[in-house]
């Protein structure tokens, strides 16, 4: 899958992309849509449309549960690492992503 995006998106200039790159870029994607969806219910003017907005609000989380539990399932987020694990996992990470030392 992450070849198929790279060629897709003709990326030749180092950026590394795999499975783990995308489920986090779907997250923060879920994680923006939800805090749009908060917003646009809690301004809503009539409770049809604040419904709505609710009920795009819970999509949302329930897509961004499901995608978490993957991650942690995949071994791509380790919730339960104590915090200066959880550093030396986002460096190594980013060194990868970058190239260094690759």
């Amino acid at each position: 899958m992450a070849n198929l995006l790279q060629n897709m998106l003709g990326n030749t200039d180092g950026i590394k992309i795999n499975d783990q790159v995308i489920a986090n870029d779907a997250l923060m994607g879920m994680k923006g849509a939800s805090a749009a969806y908060l917003g646009a219910t809690l301004e809503s003017a009539t409770p049809e449309v604040r419904r709505m907005y609710s009920e795009f609000l819970t999509q949302c989380v329930l897509a961004h549960e499901g995608m978490t539990a993957l991650a942690v399932k995949k071994g791509w987020y380790k919730p339960y690492l104590t915090p200066q694990e959880q550093i030396t996992e986002a460096y190594k990470q980013s060194e990868w992503i970058l190239g260094v030392n690759a």
